[in-house]
């Protein structure tokens, strides 16, 4: 039972995002104009989240699979997101905003030192599977050393995912889903500090991009 839920959640949201997927892909070729382009993107995207909260899976996941559906299935002249493209700085300073609304300063101590667990398991992880991973494979020096330094960015999945499981029934109203929240907050301030200087310097190193100056 413990590994049914989960699977069910995972499959019926990749199912949904399947199906709808495709169905974006279909109706977009009727939009002669970007006004109602954007009525079926968005009416879609919110249809896809309606849909999950009443099937109770992951409308996360969800939206995922259904833009990775539609990426991979529009015809080349069709950019299906441009529309999104125009308000997407919107989206994320609303998604953010409404994130940090779950910070609890009370919790900060726990939390404090949870969020350098978080930061230092990750890093290192990233860092050292990336050096293994190229060693396996025999991939060049380059990839070796600097590979994993270019895996350190995250941001909006981890918090999304942390809000949904802090709406879990064993989170619900207890004082891990506030801890839970504010660690993974303040793991995602501390590697968006850390991680774009050191994704600079593994593109710089790697002949991947010169510095400007």
């Amino acid at each position: 039972k413990a590994m049914m839920v989960p699977a069910l959640d995972i499959g019926g949201a990749i199912l949904l995002g399947t199906v709808l997927g495709f169905g974006m892909t279909y109706l977009i070729r009727f939009a002669d104009t970007k006004k109602r382009l954007s009525v079926i993107v968005l009416g879609i995207i919110l249809l896809c989240i309606g849909m999950a909260k009443i099937l109770n899976i992951s409308s996360i996941l969800a939206n995922m699979i259904m833009g990775f559906v539609v990426t991979n299935r529009i015809r080349p002249n069709e950019n299906a997101f441009e529309v999104i493209d125009e308000i997407d700085e919107i989206i994320f300073a609303m998604f953010f905003t409404l994130a940090g609304a779950h910070f609890d300063l009370g919790v900060m101590k726990e939390a404090g030192i949870l969020s350098l667990l978080i930061v230092a398991g990750r890093c290192s992880g990233k860092y050292i599977g990336a050096r293994i991973g190229a060693t396996v494979s025999h991939a060049p020096t380059v990839i070796k050393k600097y590979l994993g330094f270019g895996l350190f960015p995250k941001a909006g999945v981890t918090v999304g995912l942390a809000l949904l499981a802090k709406q879990h029934l064993v989170f619900s109203g207890t004082g891990i889903g506030n801890i839970m929240i504010s660690a993974i907050l303040t793991s995602v301030i501390i590697n968006e500090l850390i991680a774009p200087p050191l994704t600079k310097y593994a593109l710089i190193k790697s002949g991947e991009t010169t510095e400007v100056k």
